[in-house]
């Protein structure tokens, strides 16, 4: 899957070289917000471990093409998501039951600024989450009902065959937003990663992560493509991740 023109793409890089022990980071976007661990939850974003001896790489990529998309939790509180379409920050979307009692979200329209905005117009309690479109995980699908942009307007596509999508990657996870109600936070890119080994991906964090974040970034602030290195003071045992040239 290609990323539309205007797209913001962060292509990162972790890399390590004999940590001495295996060691596991997590990926999180959870900076304060309004909200936080009472009606929104972070989501484990990446769990990447690293072996103890020799040279280990790992890639992940971080656009702004935001989606939202009906979510259940399952066994050890790993979120799946389902039913998703895409928004920008400022924009709004609805979901709402169709005659044959399935959920759809309608086209996005414009909303409160840097806000992701999801309603809730189905008459029932729904789980929620926002997440991203990641490039690199185009799935072929066969959708019942999808949406195309053509001249700046939302138009449906009618019968379609199959298609190619990707499911993306879920961030924030909004548990039994009302009828009525809305899932709403204003979305900032700052990234935090952990050195943790008792999370998985896809995971609710109920809580605050204990730790401290090792690096704290904003993803605005990156070029396209960087590279950060993985290190571990065999002294004080504490961990880093520095910059280096992609």
């Amino acid at each position: 899957m290609s990323t539309a023109p205007g797209t913001i793409v962060r292509n990162l890089t972790f890399q390590s070289e004999n940590l001495g022990r295996e060691t596991t980071i997590l990926l999180v976007f959870d900076t304060d917000m309004e909200g936080l661990y009472d009606t929104i939850y972070p989501v484990v974003w990446k769990a990447i471990t690293f072996p103890a001896r020799g040279s280990y790489s790992y890639d992940v990529t971080y656009t702004d093409n935001f989606a939202f998309s009906k979510a259940d939790i399952g066994h050890d509180n790993l979120v799946r998501t389902f039913r998703h379409f895409e928004l920008k920050p400022g924009q709004k979307t609805t979901l709402s039951l169709k005659d044959n009692n399935k959920t759809r979200f309608s086209p996005p329209v414009n909303a409160i600024k840097d806000y992701l905005t999801a309603e809730n117009e189905t008459g029932f309690l729904q789980d929620l989450a926002v997440g991203f479109y990641n490039p690199s995980k185009a799935i072929m699908a066969e959708p019942e009902l999808l949406f195309f942009k053509e001249d700046g307007e939302w138009k449906q596509l009618q019968n379609p065959s199959k298609a190619t999508m990707t499911r993306p990657d879920p961030m924030l996870f909004f548990k039994e937003v009302k009828d009525g109600g809305k899932a709403t936070a204003q979305w900032k890119p700052v990234l935090r990663i952990y050195v943790e080994s008792d999370y998985q991906e896809t995971e609710v964090l109920v809580n605050a992560i204990k730790g401290t974040a090792i690096l704290e970034q904003d993803l605005r602030r990156l070029f396209r493509n960087t590279v950060f290195n993985l290190e571990r003071n065999t002294l004080t045992r504490r961990f880093k991740l520095t910059k280096t040239k992609p």
